[in-house]
């Protein structure tokens, strides 16, 4: 079961991200939540008496949650380099 709320904390601590975008003024950040990560994490604690749906539906959250990680970085970073460079320009 601590395995199945790690995964789903890790999953609500990508909402940072949307957070972050907001702060920025960028709302369409929003559109990009880790939802299907989130959702899997709740599953797996919700089949706790059965060990193998759960540790499907923990997988299931890690890879969803890497997945989205790996995807805000490349999402991410040409936006603050953007954002910075029109912060430094003055524009």
């Amino acid at each position: 079961m601590g395995g199945a709320v790690a995964a789903l904390l890790v999953a609500v601590s990508t909402l940072v991200v949307q957070v972050l975008g907001v702060a920025l003024g960028l709302w369409f950040f929003v559109l990009f939540a880790n939802v299907p990560g989130i959702v899997l994490g709740v599953m797996a604690l919700t089949k706790v008496p059965d060990t193998d749906a759960v540790e499907r539906y923990i997988r299931y959250t890690w890879t969803c949650t890497f997945a989205y990680t790996a995807f805000s970085v490349v999402f991410l970073l040409p936006v603050m380099v953007i954002a910075s460079m029109l912060l430094y320009l003055g524009a």
